[in-house]
């Protein structure tokens, strides 16, 4: 039972750390919004994208390297030298990126979307150079289950860099101020966790273990490419074909749509660890569909309280000219919505003897979005990158459910999901309309009420019991 707790207190942990990291940013997003003029807010989307392909090369997947070698590793000795060698790979590349992103940032200022000046792009770049040196300790502070020490990090990092934020924008420094304090946060995290990870395991270096480290890194690097065009490349792709007012619009209903996923996270860090043990144990098939189908449902019911409630937060806590967010809200929340269900119904793919089917999907949902998102947004602007995302996410999500079947048959109760789907789509369609604020917050309510009267109604829920429900009568 204490062995239980302890995991449990550990996945909290690690769930919260996660899910507050990003929700500062969701939290920040009033103030800067009121600080930076639309077009310098747009700039700074286009440098969180750049940062999320940044980081995909740069890291070069050695986080999962050190998953995979470290892991298999017979004793405490042999796992630390493992663990010492691919951080000391991690701080060979940041020591070599970190004086060149000063010499490349001026030959990539004129390549790089958004118009950001040489001294902005040298500052993602050093952000960038120290992601590797960071991701590994972290990812050892969690295979050490130091989930306190993890958490410590991360939130701290984030908390910090939201005060150095308010402290330059206060200063009137703009653009320049938020990347500086993400390069202040990014050098003393990296300091914490560095100082962490010498104490517990030491300096090594292995010509053998650098190179099998970097093999086995590369597909996965690929498949982060791949994920990159269904999140990052679509501002790179509004800022050729409309205008930075735009992406900062997009960013805006973007960073709300985020708030889907951060809200199943709970939910997923206690389901994805243990959806094997439940897939492979007793009447598994039937436990493991039952379990997927209360999260697709959780996620329907959230998707539908963020998409109707995202406008009242546009309304009331960002500036006027933001009101334009509010309508890209409910087709993101849709293709935040196909995204978390595909990670769900995925587990049919996982079950096979091989990864291959996931790398398919990937690979074709990749060459989806990137077709659709520049011939789409070429010819509709806005309207078209919001269609691409929605259209290529809920292509991945079918490809994910039809394969899966194919792979691994699992007994989901299909009508009824759809019935529950085609409600929890016309409710997202509501969102989108010109309601008022009374009817948002009975909606908000009522909405996902419906979703979840109705799973009961299908037995895809259980009841409540009969004497609670008279309870509540009394």
């Amino acid at each position: 039972m204490k062995k239980m707790s302890s995991a449990l207190n550990q996945t909290l942990l690690y769930g919260s750390s996660i899910a507050l990291m990003k929700g500062i940013s969701l939290l920040m997003l009033p103030f800067i919004t009121h600080y930076l003029p639309q077009a310098e807010f747009g700039k700074l989307e286009i440098v969180s994208s750049i940062a999320a392909l940044g980081s995909i090369l740069v890291g070069l997947g050695l986080e999962d390297a050190l998953y995979r070698f470290v892991g298999g590793c017979q004793d405490s000795k042999e796992r630390k030298t493992m663990a010492a060698r691919i951080f000391t790979l991690t701080v060979i590349v940041g020591a070599i990126l970190a004086p060149l992103s000063w010499v490349l940032a001026a030959a990539l200022d004129n390549h790089v979307p958004g118009g950001l000046t040489t001294y902005q792009i040298q500052l993602v770049l050093l952000m960038l150079a120290l992601e590797g040196c960071i991701a590994v300790p972290l990812g050892w502070l969690r295979m050490q289950n130091h989930a306190v020490a993890f958490f410590s990090a991360a939130v701290g990092r984030a908390l910090f860099q939201a005060a150095l934020t308010v402290t330059f924008l206060l200063m009137g420094r703009g653009i320049e101020g938020v990347l500086e304090a993400g390069v202040i946060a990014a050098i003393t995290q990296g300091i914490f966790l560095g100082y962490l990870q010498l104490r517990d395991t030491g300096f090594s270096f292995c010509r053998t273990v650098a190179k099998q480290s970097l093999i086995y890194s590369l597909p996965i690097m690929a498949s982060g490419l791949m994920a990159f065009t269904l999140n990052g490349l679509d501002r790179w792709v509004l800022a050729e074909v409309a205008t930075l007012e735009d992406v900062a619009q997009f960013g805006v209903a973007a960073k709300f749509a985020l708030a889907v996923v951060l809200l199943l996270q709970p939910f997923g860090m206690w389901w994805m660890p243990k959806r094997f043990d439940v897939l492979y144990g007793e009447n598994g098939h039937h436990q493991a569909t039952r379990f997927t189908s209360y999260g697709l449902i959780a996620a329907m019911c959230i998707a539908i309280v963020v998409a109707l409630s995202a406008p009242i937060a546009i309304d009331l806590l960002l500036p006027d000219s933001y009101q334009f967010a509010a309508q890209l809200t409910a087709v993101l929340v849709a293709a935040a919505l196909f995204k978390e269900m595909a990670e769900l119904v995925n587990l049919g793919t996982y079950a096979g003897k091989t990864s291959y089917a996931q790398l398919a999907i990937s690979a074709i949902s990749a060459v989806l979005a990137f077709i659709t998102l520049w011939w789409w947004g070429k010819e509709f602007g806005v309207f078209g990158v919001l269609a691409a995302l929605l259209f290529s996410q809920s292509v991945r999500f079918t490809l994910f459910y039809l394969v899966g079947q194919r792979v691994f048959r699992l007994p989901y109760s299909v009508g009824p999901l759809c019935a529950l789907s085609g409600l929890c789509f016309l409710w997202l369609f509501i969102s989108s309309l010109d309601i008022g604020f009374s009817a948002r917050i009975v909606l908000v309510i009522a909405a996902p009420l419906s979703v979840c009267v109705a799973g009961q109604k299908f037995g895809l829920l259980p009841a409540l019991p009969a004497n609670l429900l008279r309870r509540g009568v009394a």
